[in-house]
């Protein structure tokens, strides 16, 4: 799958001529976060996650929704890429007993507009 020009296609559909793009790595330190992405597009690319096998992660947005587990992702191949904007809700769920949480860290592609 050319990443390129997914990215540039979505750029293009929200109107957005000329951008860059910056590798971002999110850590969830918890079974529920809440992150702003400050008006950016990010394009969820993780390969892999280093969780338990059982465990769901949820990315939740006003735009999108991905349920995934360390076994679906990598089965995914080109479907895993999605478009996350606004407020991105974090959930983990099936990661053990209550206070047995590991933190593990989520990659995506940070798409920043720039001026014309």
């Amino acid at each position: 799958m050319d990443i390129i020009k997914l990215i540039e296609n979505e750029a293009r559909s929200r109107g957005i001529e000329k951008y860059k793009i910056q590798t971002t790595f999110i850590d969830i330190t918890a079974a529920d976060l809440i992150f702003d992405l400050n008006k950016y597009i990010y394009l969820f690319c993780s390969e892999d996650i280093d969780c338990k096998i059982h465990t769901k992660v949820e990315l939740i947005s006003g735009d999108n929704y991905l349920a995934i587990t360390k076994n679906v992702l990598k089965g995914m191949n080109n479907s895993k890429y999605q478009f996350f904007t606004g407020e991105l809700e974090i959930k983990t769920s099936n990661y053990g007993k209550l206070g047995s949480f590991i933190p593990y860290r989520l990659e995506f592609y940070k798409i920043i507009p720039e001026n014309k």
